[in-house]
C-alpha cells in the first residue's frame, strides 16, 4: 500500500497550553526526489502475503516524513522517505505488519490528537502535550509485567531524566499523577550559535563553556553598533519567542516542583507564586531580555531580521534562537562543511545556579485508547524506543537536531559526532528536571512577546508574570474544584 501524508482538518480545539509553541518538531522537509514511493509500492504484494499469513497490523503515525525520499538543501544528505522507513521497520519487526502514517508538523498537535480519538493509529506520539491521560493508554501494567522492558531496567535502557520524566505530573490531571503514557525515543537538546569572525573583527574574547547568560548578554551589547572593521551595522544578539522563556531556568527565576498529589489546593503559594513579585532572580532575568531585545535587530518582534545568519554576509554575533539556530547548525556539521563550522560555533545553554538548564522535550510513542491490539502496541512501542539500530536510522533520516535518549549510545552512529556527545552528557547532568511546568511557562510565554515588542520595563514584567502566574493556579483550581 502506497503510504501518503494524511491531511486532516482539525475538528477540535485544543486548550491553550495543549497548543503551546515550542513543543515538537522544526526539521521540516523539503521536497526532493527519490525512490520511497517506489519502495511503498514493492512492499504491497509482500503486506498482502503478511496480512493472508496473520500477521498483526499496528498503525503507527510518526510526524514530519515525507512520502518521497528529501535532499536537505543546506546539508545535501537524502532523508529516506515513509515507504523506506515502513520497509526498514519491517525487516527491524518482522513479527508485525507496521502500516506508518504520516502527518506534518504543522499543526501536528491538533492532527494527532484527530487521528488519535478516531481510532486510526494504534501508537501514537507525543511530546509535553498535557493532555496525553485522554489521548493514551497507561503503560505502568505493562511495565510491572514485562521481562525486556520494565521499571526495574528502565535506568539502563534510557538516560536518568527520559526515565524521570516517563512518569507522568501535571497540576491540570492530578488523577493521572504518576501513570506512564509513552517510552521515549530521541530529546531535543538546544544551543546557542555565534559568529567567531565577529567576535575578532569587534577584538571581543570568545565565551566559554562556564559564561554565565548574563555575561552572553554583556557580550551582545558590547558587538552592537559598527562594525571596526567593516563599518557595517552589527547586532549583538538575536531572540526568537518560541523556547525563549527557558531561558529563565538559566536565571534561577523559575523554580523545581516535587509533588506526590499534583493538587493545586496543596501547593504552597507563598515559595512558587508570591515569590515572583518581589524576586531578584525574576527582574534579573526580564532585565537581560530586554537588554538582549535591544541588541537585535528591528523585525525581532515578528521573528524576522537574522536571514544573514550562516551566509559570508552575517551581521548577528549571538543567536538565542534556539528553537530554530541549532537544527540549521547541525545541517552543516553532518555536511562537514568546515568552513560554517570553523566560523560560527555552538554553546550550550548556560545553567543558573541550581545547575538546571533547557527544554525537558522527549519524543514519546504511547499506544493509544483506540488501538485495536493495545498488546501489539506494546511490543512495537518496545521495539521502536530501544533497538539501537532503528533510534539511529529515524535520528539520521528525520530527526538530524536530535539525540538519543538511550544510555547506551555505542551503536548510535550520530554520537559519533563530538558535538551530539557533548549534548547527551549535558542533557544527562543539566537538564531541567521539575514535577509541572506548565503553571509558570504558559504566563512567561505572553510576558515574552510583550518584550520582544517593547512594550514592559523589567518591573512591569515581573509583576504581569505573578499576576499570570496566580491566575492560572487560581482559575485552574477553580476548573477542578480545589
Amino acid at each position: 500500500m502506497k503510504k501518503k501524508l494524511i491531511s486532516i482538518i482539525l475538528s477540535v480545539i485544543l486548550t491553550a497550553s495543549m497548543i503551546l509553541t515550542g513543543c515538537g518538531g522544526n526539521d521540516s522537509p523539503t521536497s526532493g526526489n527519490g525512490s520511497s514511493g517506489e519502495a511503498a509500492e514493492n512492499k504491497t504484494e509482500e503486506k498482502s502475503k503478511d496480512s493472508a499469513a496473520g500477521k498483526e497490523v499496528v498503525r503507527v503515525v510518526v510526524p514530519g516524513i515525507s512520502e518521497e525520499a528529501t535532499i536537505d538543501p543546506i546539508s545535501g544528505i537524502e532523508k529516506k522517505g515513509l515507504g523506506d522507513f515502513e520497509a526498514f521497520l519491517e525487516e527491524q519487526i518482522p513479527e508485525y505488519d507496521i502500516n506508518l502514517v504520516s502527518i506534518p508538523w504543522d499543526g501536528w498537535i491538533q492532527k494527532m490528537e484527530t487521528l488519535v480519538t478516531s481510532g486510526e493509529v494504534d501508537v501514537g506520539f507525543y511530546t509535553n502535550q498535557e493532555a496525553v491521560p485522554g489521548w493514551y493508554q497507561d503503560l505502568t501494567e505493562y511495565l510491572n509485567k514485562d521481562e525486556e522492558v520494565n521499571f526495574d531496567n528502565l535506568n539502563q535502557l534510557f538516560i536518568d531524566p527520559a526515565v524521570f520524566y516517563t512518569k507522568y505530573n501535571s497540576f491540570n490531571y492530578p488523577e493521572s499523577t504518576g501513570q506512564v503514557f509513552g517510552l521515549p525515543m530521541t530529546m531535543a537538546s538546544n544551543i546557542i550559535v555565534y559568529d567567531k569572525k565577529l567576535f575578532e573583527d569587534w577584538g571581543i574574547e570568545e565565551p566559554t563553556e562556564n559564561t554565565t547568560f548574563t555575561e552572553l548578554v554583556d557580550l551582545a551589547e558590547k558587538m552592537t553598533g559598527k562594525n571596526p572593521v567593516t563599518g557595517l551595522t552589527n547586532y549583538g544578539g538575536y531572540l526568537f519567542s518560541t523556547w525563549m522563556e527557558w531561558y529563565a531556568i538559566s536565571y534561577d527565576a523559575v523554580k523545581t516542583y516535587e509533588s506526590d498529589t499534583m493538587l493545586l489546593s496543596d501547593m504552597d503559594t507563598d515559595e512558587y507564586v508570591e515569590y515572583i513579585k518581589d524576586s531578584p532572580e525574576v527582574l534579573n532575568y526580564f532585565t537581560d531580555m530586554i537588554r538582549l531585545v535591544d541588541c537585535c535587530p528591528e523585525g525581532v518582534a515578528t521573528g524576522s531580521g537574522n536571514e544573514k545568519f550562516f551566509t559570508e554576509d552575517n551581521d548577528i554575533a549571538i543567536n538565542f534562537d534556539t528553537n530554530n539556530v541549532g537544527a540549521n547548525y547541525m545541517k552543516y556539521i553532518y555536511a562537514q562543511d568546515d568552513k560554517m563550522t570553523e566560523r560560527f560555533i555552538p554553546l550550550m545553554v548556560p545553567t543558573g545556579k541550581n545547575g538546571m538548564e533547557g527544554f525537558p522535550e522527549f519524543f514519546r510513542f504511547s499506544i493509544t485508547k483506540a488501538a485495536k491490539n493495545p498488546d501489539a502496541a506494546w511490543e512495537v512501542i518496545k521495539k521502536l524506543t530501544t533497538t539501537p539500530e532503528i533510534v539511529d536510522y529515524y535520528l539520521t533520516n528525520y530527526a538530524q537536531d536530535k539525540v538519543t535518549a538511550l544510555a547506551d549510545t555505542s551503536k548510535i552512529s550520530m554520537m559519533d559526532y563530538e558535538i551530539n556527545k557533548k549534548r547527551h552528557d549535558y542533557q544527562i547532568k543539566a537538564m531541567f528536571v521539575t514535577d509541572d511546568y506548565w503553571f509558570w511557562r504558559t504566563p512567561l510565554q505572553s510576558v515574552n512577546n510583550q518584550i520582544l515588542s517593547k512594550q514592559l520595563t523589567a518591573d512591569a514584567a515581573r509583576e504581569e508574570f505573578y499576576k499570570g502566574v496566580s491566575d492560572w493556579v487560581n482559575n485552574t483550581k477553580a476548573q477542578l474544584g480545589q
